[in-house]
């Protein structure tokens, strides 16, 4: 899904045809260059079309996988776990962090990697009848509970949604029936975590600790979602769907204590990761860019994705982003 809405959006952004031949590099496998330069590519790989821009750019790069990271000129935009790696390889970032990794501090930014947040996941798994028939082809998420926890300041913070067909949580098959799943979702969580180097090499995959559930009120929204999911699955609607919860167990929904370790043990994401070079002012020594995406303490670098969030949004990321991307464009051009 993610593959072919990425192609949808490069088609939408991006027309058949180069205006200079110097202008875009597109290569095959990867290769590392100094990112602090900003002139040559970092990671790329050969997608088979070209593109244009009506801006000045010194190289377009593409990373099919997880991220797609762009460098035109001056902008970092390789999403909320591989910009702050490319920066800090680049020697910006933590300086006790890159000096451990034995990168040379060219300026020191202790927010890069910092703040990372995203939307923790708690999962009710329920086997099905046997004779009830599962699609799955059928759109699996129609509906949607959004709610404020209770006693919660934040409105909206919490949402659980159903899946007509679901998968095992991990498997490699999308079409391997796994019953179906209620998900208990934390919108605005407290807690947050750091993306870090794993090596002074841009091959290897950066450190991710989100630091889910550490702050006691997610552990209680959370609990409390769980719960409301449980009497929602009690409905009659639910009667000739759910033949019996699977996950937790008896012995999970025993005590707090045992549904919080079960929730810490089974929490995930949802790829929503945001906020690791956030957006604030120079006051604060943890913001990375100002409210134009310039990067503090240095000249004509910006940073434009959803790495840039002080939190994340309550909702998907993905047209936000895109509106970063668009407000960055605008600047550009009028600059």
């Amino acid at each position: 899904l993610h593959m072919i809405l990425g192609a949808y959006l490069a088609g939408l952004f991006f027309e058949e045809k180069v205006a200079h031949p110097n202008l875009v590099r597109v290569v095959k496998d990867r290769a590392y260059g100094i990112a602090y330069s900003f002139l040559g590519p970092i990671f790329f790989i050969s997608l088979g079309f070209s593109v244009t821009f009506d801006i000045s750019a010194s190289s377009v790069v593409f990373m099919v996988l997880l991220t797609v990271a762009v460098i035109a000129g001056q902008i970092l935009s390789a999403g909320a776990m591989a910009s702050p790696q490319i920066l800090m390889l680049s020697g910006v970032g933590p300086a006790d962090h890159l000096r451990e990794m034995g990168i040379p501090v060219v300026h020191e930014l202790p927010g890069v990697g910092q703040n990372l947040r995203d939307h923790p996941i708690v999962a009710i798994i329920c086997e099905v009848r046997d004779d009830h028939e599962q699609d799955p082809l059928a759109p699996r998420t129609q509906c949607a509970l959004r709610y404020t926890a209770t006693g919660s300041p934040d409105r909206n913070d919490m949402q659980i949604t159903a899946s007509s067909f679901s998968t095992p949580i991990g498997g490699a098959d999308p079409f391997e029936p796994g019953g179906v799943r209620i998900q208990c979702i934390l919108e605005l969580a407290d807690g947050k975590g750091e993306v870090r180097l794993s090596a002074n090499d841009p091959h290897v995959q950066p450190s991710l600790n989100y630091r889910y559930l550490e702050e006691e009120r997610d552990v209680e929204r959370l609990r409390e979602a769980v719960h409301i999911s449980l009497q929602l699955l009690e409905h009659e609607s639910f009667a000739s769907i759910v033949d019996k919860v699977v996950q937790p167990s008896e012995e999970d929904l025993a005590s707090d204590e045992a549904l919080d370790a079960y929730m810490r043990r089974t929490v995930f994401n949802t790829t929503h990761a945001s906020g690791t070079c956030k957006m604030g002012p120079a006051s604060d020594p943890m913001a990375v860019v100002d409210q134009h995406l310039s990067i503090h303490g240095l000249e004509g670098i910006k940073v434009a994705d959803a790495s840039i969030m002080p939190n994340v949004i309550r909702a998907n990321t993905n047209c936000t982003t895109i509106m970063i991307g668009e407000r960055c464009a605008e600047w550009i051009k009028s600059e």
